[in-house]
């Protein structure tokens, strides 16, 4: 699915003038829960590369305000059985911000547990690919596999790309994915002018109510 006024990011590669940059490269072992709250504000650069094993827990949210572009990165593979895997994001994009990000997850092992969400609220004439791609391996006996994709065009020139891939080799796991981009319907903007709210606040309490529900960690921003 692809957003109002998009051109592929090949045609304008994006140019960093930060060089912050995020890496996380670990290994989760048996039985471990970790979990990673990142604020997307202070990076141009975030990869992460884990991999999970058997009956342990991983979690990664992105969040917060981009003002300047940047590409997240993220992948996973869980090869033990009993795994979950959270991988969620909630970000608004202002000015003419470019934002790419890129969730990677292959699964070997059974019984296993895998969730990706990412919203994005894009301004002014902001810019995000979203690409969630998710390989389960034959040998795969059981698990759950949701992906979900959510975009709000705030600007006349934002755009948002949606690419969701599932590559399930195995008919044992239940998989299912989703992905809505849209504008702030009509209806919603008039019920809140009927409440005497003002067209660019009805916009935020609207970007708020799309990007809130995104993960669900509450540790301290990293």
């Amino acid at each position: 699915m692809i957003g109002f006024n998009e051109k592929p990011l090949s045609e304008s590669p994006i140019v960093r003038s930060s060089i912050a940059e995020y890496v996380l490269d670990i290994d989760v072992l048996p039985g471990m829960n970790i979990s990673h709250r990142i604020d997307v504000a202070l990076y141009a650069s975030i990869s992460i590369a884990v991999r999970v094993h058997t009956g342990a827990s991983l979690s990664i949210f992105v969040v917060g305000d981009l003002e300047s572009d940047c590409v997240i990165d993220r992948a996973v593979t869980a090869i033990g059985d009993s795994t979950s895997i959270e991988l969620s994001s909630s970000i608004r994009m202002r000015g003419s911000a470019r934002c790419e990000i890129s969730d990677d997850v292959d699964i070997s092992g059974n019984d296993s547990r895998c969730i990706i969400d990412n919203r994005v609220v894009a301004e002014d004439a902001a810019r995000a690919v979203v690409r969630e791609r998710v390989v389960v391996h034959q040998s795969v006996n059981s698990g759950n596999i949701s992906t979900t994709i959510r975009g709000m065009l705030m600007g006349e020139s934002a755009s948002i790309r949606a690419i969701p891939e599932l590559d399930i080799a195995t008919n044992m796991v239940k998989a299912k994915h989703a992905v809505s981009i849209s504008r702030p319907s009509t209806s919603a903007l008039a019920y809140c002018a009927t409440r005497g709210i003002d067209r660019n606040e009805a916009m935020t309490i609207i970007a708020d109510g799309l990007l809130c529900p995104a993960g669900s960690m509450t540790d301290a921003t990293i």
